[in-house]
This record gives C-alpha cells, sequence and structure tokens, in this order.
C-alpha cells in the first residue's frame, strides 16, 4: 500500500520539475530575445537620427544653393568676369609659389 501512495507523489513531483525546465528555457529563450530586441531597436533610433540630421543638412545645403544662386544674378553680368579672372590669376600664382616652395625645399634636402 505505501508504495501506491509513493508513486502518485513521485509523478507530481516529476510534472513539477518538467513544469519548472520549461520555465526556465522559457525565461532564457525571453531573455535572449528581449536582448536581441533592444539591440535592434537601439540600432534603429541611431538609423532615423542620421536620418533626420542627413535630412536637415540636405535642407540647409540646398538653401545656401539658392541663397549663392539669387546673389550670383544680382552681381552684374561685367564684375562677374572680372572676379573670374582675378580669382583665375590669384590660383595661378598661388600653383606657382606652391611649385617653387616644393623646387626649394628639394634643393635643401639635397644640400643634406
Amino acid at each position: 500500500m505505501q508504495t501506491c501512495r509513493i508513486c502518485p507523489e513521485l509523478a507530481v513531483s516529476l510534472q513539477v520539475v518538467e513544469m519548472k525546465n520549461r520555465l526556465v528555457e522559457k525565461i532564457k529563450a525571453l531573455e535572449h530575445e528581449k536582448s536581441t530586441l533592444l539591440e535592434e531597436v537601439r540600432q534603429l533610433r541611431e538609423v532615423v537620427e542620421l536620418s533626420e540630421k542627413a535630412k536637415i543638412l540636405e535642407n540647409e545645403v540646398n538653401k545656401l544653393k539658392d541663397e549663392a544662386k539669387v546673389l550670383r544674378e544680382r552681381i552684374p553680368r561685367e564684375f562677374l568676369r572680372e572676379l573670374e579672372q582675378i580669382a583665375s590669376t590669384l590660383l595661378t600664382e598661388d600653383k606657382a609659389e606652391a611649385s617653387s616652395e616644393e623646387c626649394s625645399s628639394c634643393e635643401e634636402e639635397e644640400f643634406l
């Protein structure tokens, strides 16, 4: 008679252990899913933030381009040609100075 009484208790005990094991596995799976989702959310927030920043900068650049265009249109053509010639001359002089500086530094290195 005693063995009959032990069997149901053992069966209940095994069921409890099995339920506990299932719950532990479920908790592990949920914790893993949670950490994966937290990382995904973090990365998606970064993408949204960068996208918004890019859009703001794009708008600022477009406004500046429009302003530059309007200002160029307000300058008389003859004056623009003069400015282009001056800029071209300055660039040519800068290039000449840079190449002469390179040559002098090369000569100095040769003497060493």
